[in-house]
């Protein structure tokens, strides 16, 4: 992984010219904007960027959550929810043998009875979406809760991990299942709603990758906030993430203000996190 040092040639007994050492590295940035929206109601956080280190496990944390807008305090609710998930990842962060789907099963079970015990405003309690990747060394794992995306970028291909879990997915099932015909299916309003989140009170509907994505050199993981993805098409967010010509730094801005000017009916919180496993130079 580390390389060589340079080598004397036997002959001359002079230095050859030094190979250039190199370590992957686990690069890191989110951006995030309000909006036309009179509060932030998003959270983002992704751990600094990192080198991976050759003698000991090394972890990064990437999280978005999305408070409901239409429930009480959706702010408050992101914000705890980030809050308990970053703390308990820096417990764990430098542990050697982690179960990293029963830390992600666990923490989410937490954040959503912490959310549901919140105090109600007229009936109505307070709920949050929540994508969260922590990559480990050379591959990652991710949880998702609510229509907050997760997907990644490799070998110029954007895939999505994440499926959005409203009122549409249990439509589709049941279209699929028979239950429902394609006209019933037609006339259904409100698709976008939400079934899952945190703070539904004892929440069943999660989706945990179980077992390791490989990471290769150049592969961006993406995680953001439905202000991108209900203006953005996909292959839009592909553009913008396979451009060579402007930084990491501000491919996430671009992804951001892109959205927000893109929608003029509804400039919503937007939030973005690009995490991207690299090749660095090893400094001297």
């Amino acid at each position: 992984m580390f390389g060589k040092k340079g080598l004397k040639s036997p002959a001359e007994d002079v230095p050859v010219t030094a190979r250039v050492r190199t370590i992957p590295e686990i690069r890191t940035c989110f951006y995030m904007d309000t909006g036309n929206r009179e509060y932030q109601q998003d959270a983002a956080y992704v751990t600094p960027t990192k080198k991976v280190a050759a003698n000991k496990t090394t972890r990064s944390l990437g999280i978005v959550c999305d408070g409901m807008g239409g429930m009480a305090d959706g702010g408050r609710a992101s914000k705890t929810a980030l809050e308990m998930i970053v703390q308990a990842f820096r417990k764990i962060e430098n542990e050697p043998n982690i179960n990293i789907p029963a830390f992600f099963k666990k923490g989410i079970a937490a954040t959503d009875r912490t959310i549901y015990q919140f105090p109600k405003e007229n009936g109505r309690g307070s709920g949050t979406t929540l994508v969260a990747v922590i990559v480990e060394d050379d591959h990652f794992y991710w949880a998702s809760v609510g229509d907050s995306r997760i997907y990644l970028l490799h070998d110029g291909n954007l895939q999505r991990l994440t499926r959005d879990h409203n009122y549409d997915l249990r439509l589709t099932q049941m279209l699929a299942e028979g239950s429902i015909t394609q006209e019933e299916y037609a006339a259904k309003r409100q698709k976008e709603a939400l079934i899952s989140f945190l703070g539904i009170g004892d929440v069943s509907l999660m989706d945990i990758s179980t077992s390791p994505i490989p990471l290769y050199y150049g592969d961006t993981i993406l995680l953001c906030s439905d202000g991108v993805t209900k203006t953005l098409t996909d292959s839009q967010i592909r553009q913008i993430l396979i451009s060579d010509r402007i930084s990491m730094e501000d491919g996430a801005k671009q992804l951001v203000e892109v959205a927000i000017h893109g929608n003029t009916k509804s400039q919503d919180n937007t939030s973005v996190v690009l995490m991207k496993y690299m090749e660095t130079q090893l400094q001297k």
